[in-house]
């Protein structure tokens, strides 16, 4: 690969994510008045984009052309940036599950959970939790 299909690539790469950017911020707009399904639906597509973006920067740091020329500080911003996002899921992670807990607690001592939800499922062997809400 030349170094002008390098630029090429990263030219296109760039201009595709200010798309996706733009189109993204104007679902956004759409979401304000959505209803659970399209919020859930919302919340796999920013999943999936993040983890999308998170393994393009993995495959991206073995190139051995990032790896070679890429500077220090630039990788010492993308380090200490990566690591602030990985923080920010880690703590909103810890808060939601926690706050979604306290709920589904709250709707077992009411008596408010489906029977058809309280089925045994198998557990997630990534994460040892439950796939989908635990039996109660």
């Amino acid at each position: 690969m030349s170094l002008a299909d390098i630029f090429t690539r990263l030219n296109s790469w760039i201009e595709t994510q200010k798309k996706n950017l733009d189109l993204l911020k104007n679902m956004e707009k759409e979401l304000e008045e959505a209803d659970r399904l399209s919020l859930l639906l919302a919340t796999r597509v920013a999943c999936r984009y993040i983890n999308d973006i998170i393994r393009d920067f993995d495959t991206w740091l073995e190139n051995p052309m990032v790896l070679y020329l890429m500077p220090k500080p630039m990788l010492r911003e993308l380090r200490a940036k990566l690591w602030d996002i990985m923080y920010e899921l880690i703590k909103f992670d810890i808060k939601h599950t926690s706050e979604y807990r306290d709920y589904l607690k709250k709707l077992e001592e009411e008596g408010k959970i489906p029977l058809m939800l309280r089925l045994p499922l198998r557990e997630r062997a990534s994460r040892g939790a439950p796939r989908y809400p635990a039996p109660i």
